[in-house]
């Protein structure tokens, strides 16, 4: 087995970085057209024509004519985001959420509770207010196509253009760790790696779905591969804190992978950073200045809406009245035995007859879907203290990630693998990577049964019912 092992300078120490711009893109683009057509076919007649849930687009539309309320009632009562405002027979005015409708209390938005008179009902007026509750950065970057198309703008084959190019960015992030010497990989393995990440997790059936849990999630792993490339060694800091910006302004849980660019910043080579002058300061504020400034944005526009600089609508889901939030809010220790079992726990029921298997509503287990997983409990030593770094930065980054959704009051329903795992699955095959010991049968092995398990469920998700149903563990 050929090593990479003496090119441990840079990532561009291999000859292959010496080859031309177009040289080095040839694969990449072939291999995203392939994904692209592989992905479309998988999508079948859902990619011609919009998903049933484009909140994005509508959130879209709404930022065209200047405003970040929907300004009308939503087509159906899926997560949108929505409170109140009640005029009193008084004339006093408030805005929030019925805690009891019948026992007239009402929530207003500062969290102060209001039990009105019943005097005071009478004669009064309620008006609804609607938003979308994730983040806007997708629906950003749909203006420019709702402004051509409006509503008939198609999100779903939007979503499978940032499926395929995450694929493609796979290829690259995994050919400079193995060609730069970080891995025992071959340079032909990193075109496993990106199917691994592309096929062989929850990336594949999420990205034929369309619809706004499924976009984000998707767009989100885009921003994250760009991040990961531009955050290696601390290499361009300037466009790690656009990516990083851009993915958690796509996705919130990405905010906490800040610790990826500030482990090889801060510790260059593996060892604390000696230099702490003006290159210091220049490349931080490089770094920092646009998600500064992405990050106030956000949290203004959560300020006009919600009236805190930190709601960002979740708990306004159906009007706040889903009761495990009202009960347990949003994120709670009470949450992490359901959400540990969907994540680790959560396998098929195998039944004697017709269907013949079955999948949880909340998902399959993460080593299920991805057995390549599994390969993380065999990793070889570090070897050197760059090695250490990179491997820890990676660690630390998939748990700082994974953690929240521990936490949170929601496994990821309605899903056919653990979906959030998109989140992170790009740090986990990057450790996949970093730490094996060599190209293995079984490792490709492990690929193609994950491939062939997240195909099932690209192929049976929402649109075949039988093989779904609302369990969690057998009784």
């Amino acid at each position: 087995m050929t090593s990479a092992r003496g090119h441990q300078g840079t990532l561009e120490a291999h000859p292959f970085f010496e080859r031309s711009r177009w040289q080095r893109a040839r694969a990449p683009v072939v291999i995203f057209l392939l994904a692209l057509a592989v992905f479309a076919a998988f999508t079948g007649p859902r990619a011609t024509r919009p998903s049933p849930n484009s909140h994005f687009v509508l959130l879209a539309e709404a930022f065209l004519d200047g405003r970040v309320e929907l300004g009308e009632t939503p087509p159906h009562e899926n997560d949108w985001s929505s409170y109140s405002t009640l005029t009193l027979a008084s004339g006093q005015e408030l805005r929030g959420i019925w805690w009891d409708r019948g026992a007239r209390k009402f929530l207003d938005l500062r969290g102060h509770l209001y039990v009105i008179d019943a005097s005071d009902m009478r004669g009064s007026h309620e008006d609804r207010h609607f938003f979308v509750s994730f983040p806007p950065g997708p629906a950003v970057l749909m203006m420019p196509g709702v402004a051509v198309w409006g509503r008939g703008f198609n999100d779903v084959a939007f979503t499978l253009l940032f499926a395929a190019l995450n694929v493609a960015l796979a290829y690259v992030l995994f050919r400079r760790a193995i060609l730069g010497g970080r891995t025992r990989l071959r340079g032909g393995d990193a075109a496993w790696l990106a199917v691994l990440l592309g096929f062989g997790t929850a990336h594949f059936w999420c990205a034929v779905q369309g619809g706004v849990w499924f976009t984000a999630l998707i767009i989100g792993a885009t921003f994250t591969l760009l991040y990961i490339l531009a955050s290696l060694d601390a290499r361009s800091p300037f466009w790690a804190g656009v990516w990083l910006a851009c993915a958690f302004a796509t996705r919130t849980p990405l905010l906490f992978s800040v610790v990826f660019f500030a482990a090889f910043f801060l510790f260059p080579g593996g060892r604390l950073r000696q230099d702490w002058g003006v290159r210091f300061w220049r490349d931080g504020v490089a770094f920092a200045i646009t998600p500064l400034i992405v990050g106030c944005l956000l949290m203004w526009a959560n300020y006009v809406r919600y009236e805190s600089l930190g709601e960002f609508g979740h708990r306004y889901l159906a009007g706040g009245q889903i009761d495990r939030i009202k009960d347990y809010g949003l994120f709670n220790v009470h949450w992490l035995s359901r959400n540990l079992t969907a994540a680790l726990a959560l396998v098929p029921k195998f039944l004697p007859e017709a269907p013949y298997v079955q999948v949880s509503k909340h998902g399959l287990a993460i080593w299920f879907t991805t057995p390549s997983v599994l390969f993380l409990a065999a990793q070889r030593r570090a070897a050197t203290p760059a090695d250490r770094l990179w491997r820890w930065a990676t660690a630390a980054t998939i748990a700082v990630i994974a953690v929240p959704h521990l936490f949170y009051q929601n496994t990821g329903w309605v899903q056919f693998g653990y979906r959030f795992a998109v989140d992170y699955f790009a740090y986990v095959v990057l450790l996949l990577a970093l730490g094996a010991r060599g190209s293995s049968l079984l490792f490709k092995l492990s690929v193609v049964v994950g491939v062939a398990i997240n195909g099932f469920g690209a192929v049976t998700f929402d649109r075949a019912g039988q093989y779904y149903a609302d369990w969690m563990l057998e009784d």
